[in-house]
Formats: C-alpha cells, sequence, structure tokens
C-alpha cells in the first residue's frame, strides 16, 4: 500500500481528491490532508509518505516550496502538482524539482488515477531509499532508551547501510546523511538545549563515520544528566490542553511553538512521550468525544463532526472509520438510535 499526503487549502477540493485517491484502495490510501505547504511539510517529516498530491497556490508555503523541500532532501516521495493556473511558468519550476506529473484543475479522476499508478514505477526505485528514511526516524526515536553498547552499536550499523550507497546512489547517500544529521542534532537540542548544532561537512567515508562518532559520544556524555527536565512536562501540558480544546483548528506549528519548540523537534518528542504522533492522538480525543455526542439524538451527524473539530464530513467519517472501524451513522444505529 503506498500512503498518499493530499495538501490543498480549498477543503472541498481536498475531499474530492481524497475519495479519488481511496478509490484506488487498497493500492493507495489517504493517509493524511494538509491546507497548507508548513501543515504538508509537518506531515511528511513525521509520517514519511510516498506521494504528496499538492496545489501550488497555498497559504503558508505554497506547493513549489515544498516540492523544493523534497527535491533538495533527496526523499523518496514523488510529488503530484495540482493547479488551477494554465501556466507553463508553474510547470517549468516543477519540472526543476523532478516532477513529471502536473495537473490541471478541475482535476478529472481518471487523470489522477493515470498519474498514481505511473508513480508506483518510480517509486520503486527509491525502496532503497525509503527503507534507508524508516531506519532513521526509528533509531532517533529509540535513542534516548538505549545503552552505551547497543547505541554505538546501532549508529554503526546505520551509517554502514547509508554508506554502501556510494558508488550506485550518490544523491540517495548524500540524501539519507542529510537526514540523519539534521535528525539526530534536532533531538540533542530538544533533549540538551546547549546542543550547538554541528553540520556535516565532509562526506568521506572516514569524515561522516568521524562525524556520527563524535555525536554518538556527546550524546553519551550529556544526555540524560543534562537533558531539560521541562521536556516532558512541556507535552504534557500541550496533551492537556487538546483534552479540553479539541474542537479548535490545531496545526502542529501552532502545539509546537506552545511548547517552545520547532515543528520537527515537537512531532519527534510527541511520539517518544506518548506513544503516537500528534495528528492520531488528536483524532483519537476527537473521536472519544464525538462516540459520546452520537448518543444525543437530537444532533445532527454533519453538527457533531464541526463540534469536535472537523469541518469536512466526509474527513470526519473517513477518520471514525479508520478509528472505530464502522461510519457514524452505523454507529448510532447499532446503538438503538
Amino acid at each position: 500500500m503506498f500512503r498518499v499526503l493530499v495538501a490543498e487549502d480549498e477543503l472541498w477540493i481536498r475531499d474530492a481528491l481524497t475519495e479519488m485517491v481511496e478509490k484506488l484502495a487498497p493500492q493507495f490510501h489517504a493517509a493524511g490532508e494538509a491546507g497548507n505547504g508548513e501543515e504538508a511539510w509537518s506531515f511528511i517529516q513525521e509520517q514519511w509518505p510516498s506521494i504528496v498530491i499538492t496545489d501550488i497556490m497555498m497559504p503558508h508555503r505554497d506547493g513549489l516550496w515544498l516540492s523544493e523541500q523534497i527535491h533538495t532532501l533527496n526523499l523518496p516521495i514523488v510529488t503530484i502538482i495540482v493547479s488551477g493556473y494554465d501556466n507553463f511558468h508553474y510547470a517549468k519550476q516543477a519540472m526543476r524539482y523532478g516532477i513529471t506529473e502536473y495537473l490541471l484543475k478541475p482535476v478529472d479522476e481518471e487523470e489522477l488515477h493515470g498519474a498514481l499508478r505511473r508513480s508506483m514505477k518510480r517509486l520503486e526505485s527509491m525502496s532503497d531509499f525509503h527503507e534507508g528514511v524508516i531506519r532513521i526516524q526509528k533509531f532517533v526515536e529509540q535513542l534516548p532508551e538505549m545503552d552505551q553498547q547497543t547505541l554505538l552499536q546501532e549508529s554503526q550499523s546505520l551509517v554502514a547501510y547509508i554508506l554502501k550507497l556510494k558508488a550506485t546512489a550518490p544523491g540517495k547517500r548524500t540524501g539519507l546523511l542529510a537526514i540523519l544529521s539534521a535528525k539526530l542534532n534536532e533531538l540533542f537540542q530538544a533533549f540538551i538545549p546547549q546542543h550547538a548544532y554541528a553540520p556535516l561537512t565532509d562526506e568521506s567515508e572516514q569524515g561522516v563515520r568521524g562525524y556520527f562518532s563524535g555525536l554518538m559520544d556527546a550524546w553519551l556524555l550529556l544526555y540524560p544528566q543534562q537533558a531539560d527536565p521541562n521536556v516532558h512536562s512541556s507535552i504534557k501540558r500541550v496533551c492537556e490542553y487538546i483534552d479540553t480544546h479539541y474542537y479548535e483548528n490545531f496545526t502542529l506549528a501552532r502545539l509546537a511553538e506552545m511548547s517552545y519548540m520547532s515543528v520537527s523537534h515537537f512531532s519527534m518528542l510527541f511520539k517518544k512521550t506518548t506513544g503516537q504522533t500528534c495528528l492520531n492522538y488528536i483524532n483519537q480525543i476527537r473521536i472519544h468525544r464525538a462516540k459520546k455526542l452520537l448518543q444525543e439524538p437530537d444532533l445532527k451527524i454533519y453538527e457533531i463532526a464541526d463540534m469536535v473539530g472537523y469541518s469536512s464530513m466526509p474527513y470526519f467519517n473517513r477518520i471514525f472509520k479508520q478509528l472505530v472501524m464502522i461510519t457514524p451513522a452505523e454507529y448510532r444505529r447499532r446503538m438503538g438510535l
């Protein structure tokens, strides 16, 4: 199954695109939605989808900016551009970022399905890189729990895996090294505020091994003795806020700001502290409340969706069914309402 992110600021178009993607299940699954480029970028760093369908014109960073971030880090993601502007200028910019799928609004369902199927072939060539990204994410998330021996073994194994890509895929190797370096530095800064960001400057094999060995030594020296004790309490405060303000329009950027962290720091530490992503946590709180409201026969389902923070009925239905395994209407019927 290929996980797809739909980034579009117009809600009705976003819903339509998501429904088009879901019609190709089980090969494709709409794993998430975003209303602007910043939200989409945060989702990518937290969930690592295989395909991103993005509008060009969006607030808070547009689709071209998002495409550039994906291209710059050489991420194993296929980007499909959607635009309401029949302008070759945008197409030329998109081509610079390796994008070959450019669809005009209103998007034809068959055209989108064709673009998704063609994306499968490109994704096959990215499988080793995608595995590398997943391995990096797993390593960084588990790092605070590792003992010294395990940490050194796992870090050396991960670096060796990336270095093997040198001969056949130097671009992927460089991208993975950049991701690993950024993730580790962000983790260090989150747990150890005095840590100074140390970029990787020497990509020779000796330089790479020495660089990451130095980072591991710094971690073992400073963590947990000098780790910030306020980190977990900050995440707890955010959870308490979500628990009581679940109906609000949350963004990762806003919640991260409440914790005085960057989005990537916050996403990583939230999952580390709670055992789940921030998006999953929010959805679970909302659906739990929705199940209670569905027991009130005077309330319409669309009213309940709005009351728990979903302005889109199709999105509410999808999330509810994903977590409860049945639709809100079926849930009501089974409750005898």
